[in-house]
């Protein structure tokens, strides 16, 4: 059955416009508990409560204009199920955008993910908002941009898309605030790669960021580009899912999160700096690595991942006791096609960073999904 519905606050505009509106969404929410353990001190209180998992309501259209080109639009948005009044829920806050259509690919202009966002999650099957329950750090480098957009036409199982963000619209007009904060301040261009046959797929995403850090030299501060690639191959047909990933990253998000308020060494001075500043990024590079395996037995999908980061390079020297060990295990059961529940179980060790000891988390969840 086709689901184009046509919502109740568009129903004063004319027939002819309402015909192409399509109305689709998730709402996805569950229970969330987990606790902390730091080295030397006891285990922290569980931590539990409702949770939404990314629950979304859109509209999107089309208009045929001829000789096999059409115009299209969309509006997506976020809703919070789980929240109370910490995250506003603002209209078009996830992908929204206007765009031509043809043979030749599409081109759109608005608010777009990011080639790592749009279409690479695919060693992240998990449905969570504690990052422990996910392999949220893995993923946390796909981002939405304001820019314009173009998605290749499939050739053969391969297409591509990139994205282009100008400065302006990354900062917001102010580019000296911004630079004297060390967030990025410059254009940002993602690429993307993708290929899918017969169950096999490969997937490849680049961010080309730039004044994404600063480089502490000499106590001088020098904004410096920043880059993400990520790398995702594996199989998903005959009831059996595997996947993997690798990512690297420069001088942009990082998984250790000690890294923004460290006290580093100057390699000229060779003097303790205290970047303090929770607003800076400094120079830093970092590489991890995730595996996903999974089978469907009828409406059961039982699944593990596993992912680790390597301890993180910060102005070029490795830091110790920066990486991280992650363990999730889980399963999903279909009701239907469009309702799904989960449950599932994760572990993460993480390092704080030289002699500040190891964070150990445990946390467990139960969901549901309906898809309209």
């Amino acid at each position: 059955m086709k689901k184009t519905l046509i919502a109740l606050a568009l129903t004063t505009l004319p027939v002819a416009a309402m015909a192409e509106v399509v109305l689709y969404g998730q709402m996805k929410a569950g229970y969330e508990t987990s606790s902390t353990k730091t080295s030397g001190e006891s285990r922290g209180p569980y931590q539990n409560g409702i949770a939404d998992y990314g629950s979304r309501i859109g509209f999107k259209g089309s208009e045929d204009l001829g000789n096999g080109l059409k115009a299209i639009w969309q509006v997506e948005s976020a809703i919070h199920l789980g929240n109370n009044n910490d995250k506003a829920d603002n209209l078009a806050n996830r992908d929204s955008f206007i765009g031509l259509q043809s043979d030749f690919g599409t081109v759109r202009a608005g608010r777009i993910s990011n080639a790592m966002k749009a279409n690479m999650d695919v060693v992240d099957p998990w449905e969570y908002n504690n990052q422990v329950l996910g392999l949220g750090k893995f993923t946390r480098t796909g981002e939405r941009y304001v820019g314009i957009a173009y998605n290749s036409p499939d050739f053969a199982g391969f297409n591509f898309d990139v994205l282009y963000s100008p400065r302006d619209n990354v900062n917001d007009g102010d580019r000296n605030a911004e630079y004297e904060r060390g967030i990025g301040a410059g254009d940002k261009y993602s690429v993307g790669l993708n290929y899918q046959n017969a169950g096999y797929f490969a997937k490849y995403g680049f961010d080309y960021l730039k004044n994404s850090a600063v480089k502490l030299d000499r106590l001088n501060k020098d904004m410096k580009d920043g880059q993400v690639h990520r790398i995702e191959g594996g199989y998903d047909a005959d009831n059996l899912f595997v996947a993997v990933g690798y990512q690297f990253t420069k001088n942009t998000s990082s998984y250790f999160r000690g890294l923004n308020n460290l006290s580093i060494v100057d390699p000229a001075s060779k003097e303790k700096i205290d970047v303090g500043d929770h607003d800076l990024t400094v120079d830093n590079q970092g590489q991890e690595a995730a595996l996903t395996v999974g089978y469907h037995f009828g409406n059961i999908f039982p699944k593990l991942s596993y992912a680790h980061g390597f301890n993180v390079k910060i102005n070029g020297i490795k830091e110790k006791n920066t990486k991280y060990d992650q363990v999730v295990l889980g399963a999903d059961y279909s009701f239907s096609k469009s309702t799904t529940a989960n449950v599932q179980a994760g572990w993460l060790r993480e390092g704080l960073g030289e002699n500040q000891g190891k964070e150990k988390t445990t946390a467990f969840g139960v969901g549901l999904k309906h898809v309209f």
